[in-house]
């Protein structure tokens, strides 16, 4: 028998995301490291014009973000970073891991996250994944709509099988926004395409 053959292929470390994101995206962590970093992106302009009021309060939003996404125990959030002809989409990404209790099932989970919002599931390589839309209101700028799509994935088993009764898995939300005053439908679909293309791309990747 061939050396190679005789020799067991390493058990994988953990399993880890990876996700394609378009050019000039930028995927951050939650921690206060990348706070400071996304900090010094968005004020940039303002601190070389000199508008200080402007970079407390963009400072000061930017904590309030990550305090939420925190407080909900988001892993990582993904936006467009680079400035483009049309200025930044209003778009992101937000990966937070979900959760079953010592009883309970993944599929109750996601349809308490989804608060009785109709949940439906598709069958991806064996693995039931979970799929929601939602549309909310700002409460302080009633005329912009934040439209999101939900996916929830389910964790594998250690090697990368398929987990017959998952217990944890990732929720992806991805959100778009878009203002009551102007109407672009070809923009919307355009950002909705956008999201399932990157929602898509999803995958469980063997960390050695």
């Amino acid at each position: 028998m061939a050396q190679e053959q005789m020799q067991a292929s390493p058990a994988p470390a953990g399993i880890r995301y990876h996700m394609v994101f378009p050019p000039g995206w930028r995927e951050f962590r939650t921690n206060a490291e990348f706070e400071e970093a996304l900090v010094k992106l968005v004020t940039a302009e303002s601190r070389a014009s000199g508008r200080a009021d402007v970079v407390l309060m963009l400072r000061q939003k930017v904590h309030e973000m990550f305090e939420d996404l925190r407080r909900r125990g988001s892993l990582s959030f993904a936006i467009p970073a680079e400035r483009g002809k049309a200025g930044v989409w209003p778009v992101s990404l937000i990966v937070t891991p979900l959760k079953t209790g010592p009883s309970g099932t993944l599929d109750e989970a996601v349809r308490s996250a989804a608060r009785g919002i109709a949940v439906e599931t598709e069958s991806v390589e064996g693995a039931d994944w979970y799929h929601w839309n939602t549309s909310t209101r700002a409460k302080d700028a009633p005329e912009l709509r934040s439209h999101g799509i939900n996916m929830v994935v389910p964790r594998p088993l250690p090697d990368g099988g398929v987990d017959p009764d998952p217990k944890a898995g990732l929720w992806l939300l991805y959100t778009y926004a878009e203002l009551d005053q102007l109407k672009q439908e070809e923009m919307n679909e355009g950002l909705r395409q956008l999201g399932y293309a990157i929602l898509g791309s999803f995958k469980w990747v063997p960390v050695k």
